[in-house]
């Protein structure tokens, strides 16, 4: 069973090799296979961007030592994608600044994990973690700046998808920002959808910090 591990500044001391095999997996998907303009290559072979911050918490999707796959979340309160880089796709509604909401980015399967004509089961867990995990942390909404073609996808899970602009083209990509709300019908819809365990997938190990605030929580076995 894919675990998915919620790494923080507080307990990344327990998940070093993990976060190096999420770094270079990165790297093979968005530098060595889509190319992205704006991801400089690396001699080292790792993708690590301005908003790895000690704020940003990732969640690594896991087979035993192996990462397959996982996302990062960012408070919106800090700086992150669409504040510094894409606040003109949120040019009709503003971007979003509040502890409530999250932002979403860097979602990521290894090929190998990837089926063909259907939604990822490792993919698909990673989501509903990232609900759940969003929904724990007090989170109502979770901005996200995406390629329109996912659009029709996050429909399908019936969330709840609200454009904060017009979309518009980056680097031969149309690009959307949204605000996707966050609660149970969203959990259980991408469960059912996806035929998931309704247990959760959800694994905190150490020291905790929460999304907004920074004080470490409890240790967790």
């Amino acid at each position: 069973m894919v675990e998915i591990h919620v790494v923080t500044d507080a307990n990344r001391f327990m998940y070093a090799e993990a976060l190096e095999q999420s770094q270079r997996l990165r790297y093979r998907i968005y530098v060595e296979e889509l190319k992205w303009k704006g991801l400089r290559r690396r001699d080292d072979g790792r993708e690590i961007d301005q908003f790895d911050t000690a704020a940003a918490v990732h969640l690594l999707a896991m087979e035993g030592r192996t990462v397959v796959g996982g996302t990062r979340v960012l408070s919106s309160t800090e700086p992150h994608l669409l504040s510094e880089v894409f606040p003109h796709l949120a040019d009709v509604r503003g971007v979003p600044r509040r502890e409530d909401v999250a932002e979403w980015t860097r979602f990521y399967v290894t090929p190998e994990r990837r089926e063909e004509h259907k939604a990822s089961r490792v993919g698909s867990t990673i989501l509903a973690s990232l609900v759940e995990y969003a929904i724990d942390e007090g989170m109502s909404a979770l901005s996200v700046v995406l390629n329109t073609f996912w659009l029709p996808r996050f429909l399908g899970y019936r969330w709840q998808v609200q454009p904060l602009g017009l979309p518009q083209v980056h680097d031969e990509e149309w690009l959307v920002a949204a605000l996707i709300a966050i609660g149970p019908d969203a959990l259980a819809n991408i469960r059912a959808v996806n035929s998931l365990d309704t247990r959760s997938a959800l694994v905190r190990r150490g020291p905790q910090r929460p999304l907004v605030g920074g004080s470490a929580r409890r240790q967790v076995a």
